[in-house]
This record gives structure tokens, C-alpha cells and sequence, in this order.
């Protein structure tokens, strides 16, 4: 019963969030500013962080992903590991974001428990099917290989949330939210922000 319920309470939570973080620490002099600039990012109102580091060291992963989940039980938002389970299990994320390359929806699940929640990224409406046949908790599809008419009819039609991912900025964001788009998600423009909360602040801004 109880799992149960906290698998609609995660669900309910991920249908509410609007800003999704992909972490890129290839610029930054050390992994403490790396964090750093992740929580401030959160501060931002940042909801949902990805971390999405593949060039180092597996217990350097470990070490950022403890600190990275202390940060967003800080702040309420939903942490998620990039394709990793084996990480996702040690530093107790979430959940975890997987590719057609991954291992399959279904096998995440038993290595991380029912109540894991599983993204998925998708290239076309037929993938944003699938993948929630396949059971995916949401959907991550980027801006730049589709056209809004997919997103619109993705938005429409399957029962997930769509992250819409690409290099949005402030500035431009407001058009994109007004043809149909939900949520996004965005690496540069926060990560390497001056500062990253008042980034955060600005997109969030354009969202009803």
C-alpha cells in the first residue's frame, strides 16, 4: 500500500515540475564549484536535476552524486542519474534517465524498485509511444530534431511529461512556452550562468 502511494506521490511531483537541469561539469576548475553552481541553480527554482557525468572516476561521480542529493532533498526537486542504475542505486537518486542505448525500462526497474522513476529520451511521436508502453515515468525530446507539431501532439496524447530539451535562453523562451511547450530542459544556459539562480529565475518566470 505504502509503495503504492509513493509511486503516485512521485509521479504527482514529476507532473508539476517545469525546469530540468542536465549537468555538465567539463568547465569548472573543481567539483566544488561544480556543485556550487548547482545549487544555486536550485535556488533558481530548478525542480529536476540530471546528473550526466560520463568522463569521470566512479567513486568522483559518487562523491558529487551524495552531495548532489543532499542539495535537492534541500530544495524539493527530483534527482536523476543519466543511465547509470548501478550510481543511481549507491547515492539513492530518484530515479534514472535512459537512451535506446541503455539497458531496457523494465530491467532499471528491477535494479532500482517500482517506485524509481525512469525517463526516457525520444526522437519522434512513435518513440514517445513506446516508450510509454514500455513504462517510462517521462520523456525527454530535443528541441532541435523535431517540430512543435510532434510536440503539441506528444502533449496531447500520451499521459507523460515531455521535457523539451535544447540551448533555450531566457530571452527567447517566451515564444517557445506560447506554441505548446510544458517543460524544458537546458544545460549551458544555467550551468555556466554567472549565476545560475537568477537564470533559473528568469525562465521560470515565462511558465504559467
Amino acid at each position: 500500500m505504502w509503495d503504492k502511494l509513493k509511486e503516485q506521490f512521485n509521479l504527482l511531483k514529476l507532473e508539476k515540475r517545469k525546469l530540468y537541469l542536465i549537468t555538465n561539469s567539463d568547465k569548472f576548475l573543481s567539483k566544488e564549484l561544480f556543485i556550487d553552481a548547482i545549487a544555486s541553480a536550485l535556488q533558481g527554482g530548478v525542480d529536476v536535476v540530471q546528473l550526466n557525468e560520463t568522463d569521470i572516476p566512479d567513486n568522483v561521480y559518487v562523491d558529487i552524486g551524495r552531495k548532489v542529493r543532499v542539495l535537492c532533498d534541500e530544495f524539493g526537486a527530483t534527482f536523476i542519474i543519466n543511465n547509470r542504475c548501478d550510481i543511481a542505486q549507491v547515492v539513492e537518486a530518484d530515479g534514472v534517465h535512459l537512451n535506446e542505448s541503455s539497458i531496457s525500462i523494465d530491467d532499471a526497474r528491477e535494479i532500482l524498485g517500482q517506485n524509481a522513476i525512469i525517463g526516457y529520451t525520444i526522437y519522434s511521436p512513435e518513440d514517445a509511444v513506446n516508450a510509454f508502453n514500455q513504462g517510462a515515468d517521462y520523456i525527454t525530446l530535443d528541441f532541435e530534431s523535431t517540430n512543435i507539431v510532434d510536440i503539441q501532439w506528444i502533449n496531447e496524447n500520451i499521459e507523460i511529461p515531455l521535457f523539451v530539451t535544447g540551448d533555450f535562453e531566457p530571452d527567447s523562451i517566451s515564444s517557445a512556452i506560447q506554441s505548446g511547450i510544458k517543460r524544458i530542459g537546458t544545460t549551458d544556459s544555467i550551468m555556466y550562468a554567472q549565476i545560475p539562480e537568477k537564470t533559473a529565475r528568469e525562465f521560470l518566470r515565462f511558465f504559467p
